[in-house]
């Protein structure tokens, strides 16, 4: 009888054995797949934009790099990006991915979160910071307008926060600080701006401040989810000769004082 024993209790220590190895070897697997491989299979290409190209790349799922391009309107090199995947939000359902983006002197960190088990409506983003230039952004979003005015100077992003729908391309969270600097624009260089959003349903706010010695800007740019904007900024200085050259592009309400008001659609 304790001979029948010892051989099922082998028998059960034999096939233990065999599953943790078979299980080992499974996340061993999935551990090591290379991420080159990964995305070429249609099941991952699905999920990522038909535009974007991610190649060469470098490393696995869990750590690893990539450089990205955009194919159209116009091949388009948009630098490189470094990952890594957190593993104990997986087993939650939820994939928290740290990343770094940079291309020359500019550099964006930040956090992904996305839904492992249902199709992600939504970018959730958060803890972004970083900077990036002026002229490489206006070529990434191909701003034609912009790229004849001869544009500089540094866009500084701090504690950024963004969670946006993807059908509707509307934020429901949208936290943080931009701040241009040293921007010239048309011959003319502009003081330090802070811009500070504030979002209210279908209704973002971005609050405009900056301050010269003897002048000061501040103002509001407007935009709702129906795709209208309104901006308003004004110029306020100490004397009409402290005005800067390029309020005359302004409204004047008096020798002191510049005004732009202006509706659209975007």
């Amino acid at each position: 009888m304790f001979k029948k024993m010892g051989e099922a209790i082998s028998v059960k220590w034999l096939l233990g054995l065999t599953a943790l190895f078979i299980v080992t070897l499974c996340i061993s697997i999935i551990y090591h797949l290379p991420i080159s491989w990964l995305l070429t299979q249609p099941s991952i290409q699905k999920q990522l934009p038909s535009s974007l190209q991610l190649k060469p790349s470098y490393g696995t799922l869990w750590q690893g790099n990539a450089q990205m391009s955009t194919l159209t309107p116009n091949l388009v090199h948009l630098g490189k990006i470094d990952w890594e995947l957190s593993f104990w939000p997986l087993l939650i359902g939820q994939a928290t991915v740290q990343n770094v983006w940079q291309k020359e002197q500019s550099q964006l960190r930040s956090q992904l979160k996305f839904p492992l088990f249902s199709e992600s409506t939504e970018l959730n983003v958060t803890d972004l910071d970083g900077k990036i230039a002026l002229p490489l952004l206006i070529e990434m979003l191909n701003i034609t307008d912009l790229q004849s005015m001869d544009v500089s100077g540094i866009l500084q992003i701090k504690h950024m926060d963004l969670l946006l729908d993807l059908p509707t391309q509307w934020p429901s969270i949208f936290t943080g600080t931009l701040i241009l600097k040293q921007l010239h624009v048309l011959g003319e260089t502009l003081p330090e701006i802070t811009i500070t959003p504030d979002l209210d349903g279908d209704k973002l706010v971005l609050n405009i401040k900056g301050k010269e010695q003897e002048w000061s800007l501040s103002g509001q740019l407007e935009v709702s989810n129906n795709k209208r904007f309104n901006i308003q900024l004004k110029v306020t200085a100490q004397s009409p000769s402290a005005m800067p050259g390029w309020a005359e592009m302004l409204r004047k309400q008096s020798p002191t004082v510049a005004v732009l008001n202006h509706r659209g659609v975007w």
